[in-house]
């Protein structure tokens, strides 16, 4: 068999031309199961699947199909790359981008309107206001702000069910290779109702972070601002997962049963089988828009996707320097850069009782597609001169701290930048004033929920960019499946383990009991 553009490609994934965007999508993922190639399955026939789900899921394409046009030119991959960065990485590239103003433009422009003028004068008002300036104050405001009262609407009843939770009794004074003994799996009842804007969700699947980790043995989250205020015991662990709505109380708009929805805000409390939340303080995603585990490791997923797009102004060719590459953000960022065509540099952890476990982590990414995987000691620039590559590096990505991070500014291009992301060894990095001057060191910090709330319209189209690379296998992540609430004592025991080169996945399968 041999691909073609004869072929039926609605036969081919056994839906019919009237079928709906979620019938095509399900059946799909049911073919992926049965037809791939892992499994015994024809790889020229799945890859015309993929073809043909290509085109069928997008509006635009299947409209063309259906009139007798080409079918789609592009795979998922390249459509990606064509929309990555704004084009910059497809290859006829966008060479003319917006020109800032020169500062003398902006001064003489300024000098010459009338600085006295009524609107200028409101506008320098508007933005001495700072963000206050941009609230609008709606019912909906008002409700955040003060409540509402009770007595004006009617709590949604929820039947007495006692859920499964993972409760930390105690901050690991042992650090976090010590966070299991802080951690208590326990039966809790959920709230007897609803109350306005709250929802009921049942959570599928929440992974197991070194962030949760962190946040056992400290109580902080790393968040930053209020959200970073310590935690204090007893509560529950967990920041992310893939939750569905089982039960939506009053004054909720936006929500409905069976919904997708992810946690926006860090210290949730995700490590449980059912949880009561706010309705503000979820991010609702398209249902089946990849696989549940998948999904609940977006926000690992985004933050690679954002770092590559969003720094250095990269081109393809061009290098990126990362530490903790092993980590779901590392691996993340080495496929895309492999899609993008961009060379990645990974640095990891070598453990010196176990050398044998870093060659055999750096065959695993280099699988990935790293260029090079060198340790994370020593001088970074004088090993990667030893190995002649001279291109430096233009971006760094950091998500350790320390003098991990000063090792990543070492061997970055002049004037290029690092991100810093994470800080796993809680340790902030120091530089010498050399690398600020010399070498024009550019540093930034990246939360990606402040970036969400900032570009609220840009999330979908980056959550539907993941989602066809992971549907198309383009997109790889290990991971491990536990069921929380029988094995969840070795899965935290997996997840401290050194050298692990899965992610931990906490699965949902008994809610709890009802009383």
């Amino acid at each position: 068999m041999s691909l073609s553009d004869d072929v039926d490609y609605y036969a081919l994934l056994n839906v019919s031309r009237s079928s709906s965007a979620v019938e095509i999508r399900r059946s799909y993922r049911n073919l992926l199961t049965k037809e791939h190639p892992d499994k015994g399955g024809d790889p020229e026939k799945f890859a015309q699947i993929q073809r043909a789900y290509d085109v069928l899921s997008s509006d635009e394409r299947r409209a063309t199909y259906d009139q007798g046009g080409a079918a789609a030119s592009r795979t998922v991959d390249e459509e990606f790359v064509d929309a990555f960065g704004g084009g910059s990485f497809s290859q006829k590239l966008r060479e003319q981008e917006g020109r800032r103003e020169h500062l003398a433009d902006q001064i003489q422009v300024r000098q010459s309107a009338d600085a006295n003028s009524h609107t200028a004068g409101f506008e320098a008002w508007m933005r001495a206001r700072g963000d206050a300036a941009n609230v609008v104050y709606t019912s909906e405001t008002m409700a955040e702000q003060f409540g509402v009262v009770k007595s004006s609407y009617e709590a949604v009843p929820l039947p007495p069910i006692r859920a499964y939770q993972v409760r930390c009794n105690s901050l690991a004074m042992g650090g976090v290779a010590a966070a299991k003994d802080a951690l208590e799996i326990v039966s809790e009842a959920i709230p007897s109702e609803l109350e306005w804007g709250e929802v009921l969700v049942n959570i599928r699947a929440a992974p197991v972070n070194p962030l949760d980790l962190y946040t056992v043995a400290t109580g902080s989250a790393m968040a930053g601002g209020k959200d970073d205020a310590p935690e204090q015991p007893p509560f529950i662990a967990g920041h992310d997962a893939l939750a569905v709505v089982v039960k939506i109380g009053p004054g909720v708009k936006n929500l409905a049963e069976n919904d997708w929805v992810f946690p926006f805000k860090p210290k949730m409390g995700t490590w449980r089988s059912l949880a009561v939340w706010r309705e503000k303080d979820v991010l609702k995603m398209p249902s089946d828009l990849m696989p549940a585990e998948y999904a609940s490791m977006m926000r690992e997923m985004c933050v690679a996707y954002r770092l590559l797009e969003d720094y250095g102004s990269l081109r393809p060719g061009d290098a990126v320097i990362l530490n903790a590459a092993n980590s779901t953000v590392g691996q993340v960022v080495i496929q895309l850069c492999t899609l993008l065509k961009l060379r990645t540099i990974a640095l990891i952890r070598e453990n010196e009782s176990k050398p044998e476990e870093f060659e055999k982590t750096a065959n695993w990414l280099k699988s990935l597609g790293a260029t090079e995987v060198l340790p994370d000691a020593g001088s970074i620039k004088l090993e990667l001169d030893k190995k002649r590559f001279f291109a430096k590096p233009k971006l760094g990505l950091d998500a350790v701290g320390g003098q991990s991070a000063v090792r990543l500014a070492d061997a970055l291009h002049e004037g290029c930048p690092l991100v810093i992301y994470g800080c796993m060894s809680n340790r902030a990095p120091t530089w010498p004033w050399g690398a600020w001057v010399s070498n024009e060191l550019s540093v930034f910090g990246f939360n990606l929920r402040r970036w969400m709330n900032q570009n609220k319209k840009k999330v979908p189209s980056m959550l539907e960019a993941l989602a066809k690379l992971v549907n198309a296998d383009k997109l790889v992540i290990n991971y491990t499946e536990y069921e929380l609430s029988t094995e969840f004592d070795e899965a935290i025991d997996h997840a401290l383990e050194d050298g692990r080169g899965t992610k931990i996945m906490l699965k949902v399968n008994d809610i709890g009991v009802t009383y």
